[in-house]
C-alpha cells in the first residue's frame, strides 16, 4: 500500500472518527436532557445508577472519551499528511491510549468512591461491578501503549534509513 493510500485511509478514518464522535455527543446531550421526538423518549443512563452523583460520573467518562477521540483525530490527521512515523504522530497515538485508559479506569473506580463519598446518610449500597467492557476497555488501551512504542522503534528505524540514503 503506497503512502498516498495510507493517507487517504487516514483521511477517510479521520472524518468516521468526527462523524461517530459527534453522534455520541449528540445521542448522550439528547438523553442526558431527557428530550422526547413524538413517541421516542431518549434517556441516559449510568451504569452505576441513576443518582445525580452518578451520572456525574457519566458526564466525566464522555468528557474523557471525547479527549481521546480528540487525540485519535489528530494522530490520523498527521497520517493524511504523511507523517507515518513521525514523533507527532507517536505522541498523539499514545495520548489516544492515556485517555481511554483513563475513561475505562473511571468506569471502574469512580461508581466505587462516588457511593463512599455519598456517606452513611443516603442509602447507597456498595456494589462493586467489574464489567466485562471494562476489562477489555484497559487491555486495549494497555495494548495500544505496546503499539505506540512499536512506532516510535520503527520511527527510529526509519530516520537511520533515510541517513543511509
Amino acid at each position: 500500500m503506497a503512502n498516498s493510500d495510507i493517507g487517504t485511509t487516514a483521511s477517510r478514518l479521520r472524518w468516521a472518527v468526527w462523524i461517530f464522535w459527534a453522534c455520541v455527543i449528540l445521542a448522550y446531550a439528547v438523553g442526558r436532557l431527557g428530550l422526547t421526538f413524538g413517541v421516542v423518549r431518549v434517556q441516559a443512563h449510568s451504569a452505576a445508577g441513576d443518582a445525580p452523583s452518578f451520572m456525574v460520573i457519566a458526564d466525566i467518562s464522555i468528557l474523557l472519551l471525547s479527549v481521546a477521540l480528540y487525540q485519535l483525530t489528530k494522530m490520523l490527521g498527521a497520517i493524511a499528511e504523511g507523517d507515518l512515523f513521525s514523533a507527532r504522530v507517536v505522541k498523539a497515538f499514545r495520548a489516544f491510549a492515556f485517555w481511554l485508559l483513563l475513561v475505562a479506569l473511571v468506569w471502574i473506580v469512580a461508581p466505587v468512591g462516588a457511593v463512599l463519598l455519598a456517606g452513611p446518610d443516603d442509602a447507597s449500597r456498595l456494589e462493586f461491578r467489574l464489567q466485562m467492557r471494562d476489562v477489555l476497555t484497559v487491555g486495549i488501551a494497555l495494548i495500544l501503549f505496546l503499539v505506540a512504542r512499536l512506532l516510535e522503534r520503527a520511527r527510529t528505524v526509519d530516520e537511520e534509513l533515510r541517513e543511509i540514503v
